[in-house]
């Protein structure tokens, strides 16, 4: 399967595989965001809020000792598979997973004894000293360890680009995970949180090893110096991307804190809203760059010029595909709002809109910031992150102090179009990386328009001139991106062409 995977891959050029795994990862990772959506309704109809907010509680919980623990081996191990698949040597690559698999025992190991030996303490953290619910903390500790192995056996997955089965994996998760928790729900209540919540884990890590089992078996040795010693730049890397996100957790907790202490709960509300809802649409789209683009780009890590190909290609296609979907997303929000929260929280929608901007520019920046995660650089990874955290506390507290929601969502933008400089000079010191002239273009044409489509409904924030004039910059967006996709991929031309023909008709 493996084999044939690399084949097809083969036969297609760097657009037209991007574009094809972005479908792939934002179809599977949409269909498992509605399930999730729909797990969650009978969630809420069968436990009522108390319900979810345990469920809340608990996954985060265990989340926050799984990403202690794991040392975010998930990540950090697909470079060195990633790198021995690419250049056919099996015994090195056999030799890599091997190594990824005893650190990813050990660590799952460490994780459930940790959790054990913390689960008093974690009980009186979480529900203030609750015996039934501190006890459930002991019973769940095995998820930890199942954590573990699910990151494990992904990363393989990923380094080898079986991404079918990534594909796979993720949707059937998404419906078994639906098919396990809503019966207990329906059946014992809030105590069917925690048969749910284990069963759920562990048949997500026994559908992951049908998948990776067959093409590799499994071996460890856990206890072998050699094995061991070869790992450590795997936790060094590792311990420098857990670096990266407390920075981040600590930016947004600093920004919410001021906030806070500046206005009052309700901004914080909006903010966090606007923050989850700006991101919720990118993060589908992005979703093929961690499973397909990461590993060819680390497996190409030792020719500047072509992880600088698969830089521009990548960012180019992610931007000429988002952008129409982002100038929608942007103009049905006062829609899609309501649908998600209260309709108090219409109230966010200017300060999301005005920070897909900076969504936009992102999708040029987030191919570049893979350059350094590539080759293993993790200082320099963290201090692009850092430059990030810094500036994005600074900024958004700013722009509250200046203009309110609508200067929050002003600063989101900045600050994303900030980071791209950051990381443009970084990277081209660093790898010397450069855009090429096709991508500027892309980009300022599209920004053109979505720049056109916010002051048109900045100007006319409801009624048909909102609606008309918003729908016509989504389909001129849409018509760029299809006539600048038909200069990359054959079939994009085709469909084009088909276009031109009716619209003379």
């Amino acid at each position: 399967m493996v084999k044939e995977e690399k084949h097809d891959e083969k036969e297609l050029n760097g657009y037209e595989r991007a574009v094809k795994y972005m479908g792939v990862f934002g179809g599977t990772q949409s269909i498992a965001i509605l399930l999730g959506i729909v797990k969650t309704k009978f969630a809420s109809k069968l436990l009522g809020a108390s319900g979810l907010g345990v469920i809340a509680m608990y996954n985060r919980t265990l989340q926050m000792l799984s990403d202690f623990t794991n040392l975010s081996l998930s990540f950090s191990a697909v470079r060195q598979i990633a790198e021995a698949y690419e250049e056919g040597n099996q015994e090195k690559l056999l030799h890599w997973i091997k190594v990824l698999r005893s650190w990813a025992f050990l660590t799952a190991v460490v994780g459930v004894l940790l959790s054990i030996a913390l689960y008093p303490f974690l009980g009186e953290w979480v529900f203030e000293g609750n015996d039934y619910y501190t006890s459930r903390f002991l019973l769940l500790s095995p998820v930890v360890g199942f954590m573990a192995i699910i990151g494990s056996e992904l990363a393989i997955l990923k380094g080898v680009h079986s991404l079918y089965k990534v594909a796979k994996y993720t949707l059937w998760t998404a419906v078994l995970g639906l098919i396990v928790s809503v019966p207990f729900y329906f059946c014992m209540g809030i105590a069917g949180i925690f048969p749910a919540i284990f069963l759920t884990s562990f048949v997500q890590m026994v559908v992951l090893l049908c998948y990776s089992l067959p093409m590799y078996p499994y071996r460890i040795a856990p206890f072998s110096r050699k094995v061991l010693r070869d790992g450590i730049d795997m936790i060094k890397f590792g311990i420098g991307y857990i670096f990266a996100a407390i920075m981040g957790s600590g930016s947004m907790w600093i920004v919410c804190t001021m906030l806070l202490d500046i206005g009052n709960d309700r901004v914080v509300g909006f903010f966090s809203t606007g923050y989850f809802l700006m991101n919720l649409l990118p993060g589908v789209l992005f979703a093929a760059i961690d499973s397909d683009f990461y590993p060819r780009l680390s497996g190409a890590n030792r020719s500047a010029s072509l992880s600088n190909r698969l830089v521009n290609e990548q960012a180019e296609v992610q931007l000429l595909m988002q952008a129409p979907m982002l100038l929608a997303y942007s103009l049905v929000l006062p829609l899609l709002v309501p649908l998600f929260y209260d309709s108090e929280f219409l109230e966010a929608v200017p300060m999301i809109q005005l920070s897909m901007f900076g969504m936009l520019v992102r999708t040029m920046t987030y191919p570049m910031s893979y350059l350094p995660l590539s080759r293993g650089d993790s200082k320099v990874y963290m201090l692009q992150e850092g430059i990030y955290d810094f500036f994005f506390a600074l900024i958004v507290v700013a722009g509250y102090n200046f203009g309110g929601l609508l200067g929050i969502g002003t600063a989101m933008a900045a600050v994303f179009v900030i980071d791209w400089f950051v990381v443009y000079i970084i990277t081209g010191y660093k790898y010397s990386f450069r855009f090429v002239s096709d991508v500027y273009i892309s980009f300022l044409l599209q920004a053109t328009i979505f720049i056109l489509m916010i002051i048109i409904i900045r100007i006319y924030d409801s009624g048909w001139e909102y609606w008309c004039g918003g729908f016509l910059c989504v389909l001129l967006s849409f018509l760029l991106s299809l006539y600048l996709l038909s200069k990359r991929m054959s079939y994009v031309g085709r469909l084009f062409n088909r276009i031109k023909r009716v619209m003379r008709w």
